[in-house]
């Protein structure tokens, strides 16, 4: 024990380390979420991990209770999670037994584990698959069957001996039964009797050491045979059991006794059962007690919406809004709003020094960082983006605070030199260090002093960490050195207010004049200190508040931009969506229409076949003949020239000019426009873009003319190009120029086709094919729109493309 206290406090530095980081607040939260002590026994003794496979473990266990707990069907079975100690060491001694309540516990405790190995058994051991890290605690745990029916043929539903126990036990309580009748019957007629004559008193009967006696009035108390057994407080009452139910009462008392010693039997039997499981059994508990302990940590990871980051052995750190565990649970209580911060620690920026004014956020910043690390190696999923990626240390030392000691004889100042030296001693390239307000605590002159050397000691061992001062030295230091990086917490100098965004890559002002300004200190006084303050001093620190001042306002019309952006985009959106139901409607006009024209054709058949009749009727008769003939040309060219004006109208097309060679057309039903080549006949030769097809005159309109860009013309027959094309295509495993020829060469075939749509599947991977494809499709004039599948049927790794009617 000793050893491992030792091993843990030089890992973790100052012994402190929980408090001043407020991971015991986290732990606290953890504790409540357990249902039990042994849940709770693993919280208290919560253990730093720097081993990467144990962690991942970890990680991928809560991980997975976080899924179970949002499944919306399967539930795990979390109740009588008992602590079995006591029960245990009874077992391991010669003779003992346990009572009916102990062995309905481990009853309780056997039959929880058997339900958690049906839960990840059943269905052909599906939730194994699901949850393999989880299953994997169970693989080689069994419960004896054998053992539970024992135990159930034994006691209750409410862990009370059964009157089946044994033959003897049901004999027993059968004769007590009668006993009880009998008894009661006597006693009844004893209390009418006396209740009668006048000697009970209201209550009429009680009992008094396990018997039933009546409540007789002590002045008729000699009126009543039996024993008395006790009086009241104030001698008023004489509590008598009545003589007619003595020796009932006797030998109610002698089975009573018969059957605790059938009871004891039993037991012991039972228990001797149970004495070979004491192994099984503190297996068992390990187990509930880790399962409680994962499910607590799931169940806070779900309270503050954590994820589960990855892990690196590069030694990057590499934070997408990251949140302040406590401060994200405390503000979400309150529906307060938290803004997280974003690093990036590497072995060429492993220090991050943090400036700024105060009460700007430093302190929360650096504490975000060393909690956050302190839950990863405690195997706890973190309030993090995804994909945010970490890695491991061996130490996290830690100097935050008033660390005066009145016991040592220490001031604030000779505490944190005492941190200090222990830092200078004992980290390494694998600690972590985080000191809050470095420097501060004595004259700033030999402080910064100090503490820039200190910094330079602690770069040189490679040391990870972050930094927090208002010290110049330090700040120019950082900018000119390897390995340190500067940040600043963002400050909106109009308002005088902090921001409370961590801002990586420049140091930041203290804005120590602007604060003192806007707290009213005369202009007199601040003139005069920034005399003293000396000029170069003064220049640096205003460069940086006026670099901030910018930075803020650039983000702000930044913001702007966006924002307008925004409404772009949902502009078009809203436009498409329009675009798509005119077309819908359109379609739905066609459709009416077409049903129009061919009730046209049915009319004219009909009048047809009638003609064809009376020509029957009248052989012979050519005037007659060719009269009705010229009757059905005529009805025939009026269907036509109706079934022309139904389409003018609902495809709203109209032609500018004659169908003629050099003419640009587009076709009635809409789509690309077209260059006619030649005039055929009642077809024209029409150019779209590189491919040429034959369409009838009468499906033309011409467009107004356009801009003419030579290209080299490909003939394809449009029927043959519809009836073959395929609007998929798969290019993953080809090479980037080959898979845009290829992708190239189906847009030319969709062109063709009239499709209004392609599927390319270029799969995911490091993501280059699938850029250079979406570059390539947003420069194409005939394509409107690139977007991604559908999650379930491919996401990112598909990309789907619309194009131009």
């Amino acid at each position: 024990m000793h050893d491992r206290k030792k091993r843990y406090y030089a890992n973790l530095y100052p012994k402190e380390i929980f408090a001043k980081l407020e991971f015991d607040k986290i732990l606290e939260k953890l504790h409540d979420y357990c249902q039990s002590p042994l849940g709770q026994a693993y919280v208290q003794n919560i253990r730093f991990v720097d081993e990467q496979k144990e962690i991942e473990k970890q990680l991928r266990q809560v991980h997975e209770f976080v899924l179970i707990l949002n499944h919306e069907v399967l539930v795990f079975p979390t109740s009588n999670y008992l602590e079995l100690s006591q029960e245990i060491h009874l077992l391991g001694i010669q003779n003992s037994v346990l009572n009916e309540q102990q062995i309905f516990r481990v009853f309780q405790v056997l039959q929880t584990v058997g339900n958690i190995l049906y839960f990840f058994r059943q269905k052909d051991g599906e939730n194994i698959e699901l949850y393999p890290e989880l299953a994997s605690l169970v693989q080689n745990l069994e419960i004896n069957k054998d053992l539970l029916n024992a135990i159930k043929q034994v006691l209750d539903d409410n862990g009370k001996i059964k009157n089946s126990a044994s033959r003897t036990l049901t004999s027993i309580r059968n004769s007590m039964s009668r006993k009880y009748q009998e008894l009661d019957s006597k006693f009844r007629s004893a209390i009418n009797q006396f209740k009668k004559a006048g000697y009970l008193e209201d209550t009429l009967e009680t009992i008094r050491n396990g018997r039933r006696v009546l409540a007789v009035k002590s002045s008729h108390k000699r009126k009543v045979k039996g024993i008395i057994l006790d009086e009241s407080n104030s001698g008023r009452i004489s509590y008598i059991e009545p003589e007619v139910t003595l020796q009932t009462n006797n030998e109610l008392f002698e089975l009573q006794q018969e059957e605790k010693r059938e009871i004891y039997k039993i037991l012991k039997e039972l228990t001797t059962k149970l004495v070979p499981y004491v192994e099984p059994l503190k297996e068992y508990q390990k187990l509930l007690g880790l399962l409680d302990f994962i499910r607590a940590k799931a169940k806070l990871a779900n309270s503050m919406e954590a994820v589960m980051p990855l892990i690196n052995t590069e030694r990057v750190i590499e934070l997408e809004n990251a949140y302040h565990p406590y401060l994200y649970l405390l503000n979400k209580e309150q529906k307060k709003k938290t803004i997280p911060l974003s690093l990036r620690l590497s072995i060429a920026d492993r220090i991050l020094i943090i400036s700024g004014p105060n009460a700007g956020g430093k302190s929360v910043a650096l504490k975000t960082i060393g909690l956050l690390q302190l839950m990863l190696q405690t195997g706890m999923l973190l309030p993090v983006e995804e994909g945010s990626t970490m890695c491991l240390f061996k130490r996290i030392f830690v100097d935050i605070g008033d660390e005066q000691s009145l016991e040592n004889d220490l001031s604030t100042y000779s505490s944190r030199l005492h941190n200090m030296r222990y830092f200078t001693e004992h980290a390494d390239g694998k600690t972590m260090i985080l000191i809050d307000e470095f420097g501060s605590g004595t004259d700033p002159k030999f402080g910064g002093a100090i503490a820039e050397t200190i910094l330079e000691f602690l770069n040189k061992k490679s040391v990870y960490g972050v930094i927090t001062t208002h010290y110049s030295n330090i700040k120019i230091f950082a900018s000119q050195n390897r390995g340190l990086i500067n940040g600043s917490m963002a400050f909106d100098r109009k308002n005088m207010r902090p921001l409370y965004r961590l801002e990586v890559g420049r140091p930041g002002s203290s804005f120590a004049f602007e604060i003192a300004e806007n707290c009213g200190l005369s202009d007199k006084v601040l003139d005069a200190a920034r005399r003293k303050v000396g000029e170069d001093y003064r220049e640096f620190d205003e460069l940086l508040s006026s670099l901030q001042n910018e930075k803020v306002e650039l983000e702000k019309r930044a913001a702007a931009l966006e924002e307008r952006e925004r409404l772009a985009e949902e502009t078009i959106k809203s436009y498409e969506i329009k675009a798509k139901e005119i077309k819908k409607k359109k379609s739905t006009i066609l459709l009416k229409a077409e049903e129009e024209a061919l009730q046209l054709v049915n009319n004219t058949n009909k009048k047809y076949n009638k003609i064809l009749h009376e020509l029957s009727k009248q052989k012979g008769e050519k005037q007659v003949v060719k009269k009705l003939q010229e009757e059905i040309e005529q009805d025939r060219e009026k269907s036509r020239q109706k079934i022309e004006k139904m389409k003018d109208v609902v495809l709203y097309k109209k032609s500018k000019g004659v169908v003629e060679k050099g003419a640009d057309v587009q076709l009635r039903t809409g789509g690309k426009v077209g260059t006619v080549v030649e005039i055929r006949n009642n077809k024209a030769l029409v150019a779209f873009g590189e491919l040429k097809t034959t369409v009838k005159i009468k499906e033309l309109v011409v467009v107004e003319k356009r801009e003419k860009k030579e290209r080299k013309m490909i003939t394809y027959d449009t029927l043959s190009a519809a009836v073959n094309f395929s609007s998929n295509i798969d290019v993953r495993g080809m090479r980037r120029e080959e898979a845009l020829s290829e992708v190239e060469k189906l847009l030319d075939q969709a062109i063709m086709a009239s499709a209004e749509n392609l599927t390319i599947i270029h799969g995911k991977g490091d993501g280059i094919l699938r850029r250079a494809i979406r570059n390539f499709l947003r420069t194409h004039r005939f394509v409107t729109a690139v977007y991604d599948e559908d999650p379930q049927y491919g996401g990112d790794g598909i990309s789907i493309v619309e194009l131009a009617d």
